[in-house]
């Protein structure tokens, strides 16, 4: 069972201050402000749409592929489309913003952790962050060596 006392009280007001202070930052804003743009440019949502429909048709006949060569033509459609989008200006600055937060985040979560425990490991999903192994059985997690100790 919860119990509520002076440190609980504590601990959610310094989320929400940490929710506060982080709402504010720039890359917030800026993150905001190329999603808006991603989602009022008429011709990439557009372009975005074809792209899905022509990826569904895709998906459903790729397993005939070696069979149509019509199939193999409609992949490489959905390759160029992909091609094109990913080059989008739009796209571009819209996934950096995106980037950024995922760092701020990143640091964010870490810092948390190592303040309750350094044996706390944060996948941040960076791409040249440190990924742990999978844990392998007896001795490898927090929890099976708080029971050994």
């Amino acid at each position: 069972m919860l119990i509520i006392n002076e440190e609980l009280l504590a601990i959610d007001q310094a989320i929400d201050s940490l929710v506060l202070h982080f709402l504010r930052l720039p890359e917030v804003e800026n993150y905001r402000l190329k999603r808006q743009k991603l989602e009022n440019t008429r011709e990439l949502q557009e372009l975005l749409l074809e792209f899905q429909e022509l990826k569904e048709s895709y998906d459903k006949a790729k397993e005939y592929e070696s069979f149509r060569p019509d199939v193999r033509d409609l992949k490489r459609q959905v390759l160029r489309m992909k091609r094109q989008i990913d080059l989008n200006e739009v796209i571009i600055g819209y996934r950096q913003a995106e980037f950024d937060l995922q760092i701020i985040l990143a640091s964010l979560g870490e810092e948390v952790a190592q303040a309750i425990s350094n044996q706390i490991f944060i996948d941040t999903g960076l791409p040249l962050a440190p990924h742990k192994p999978h844990h392998k059985k007896g001795d490898t997690n927090i929890k099976e060596k708080m029971s050994h100790d």
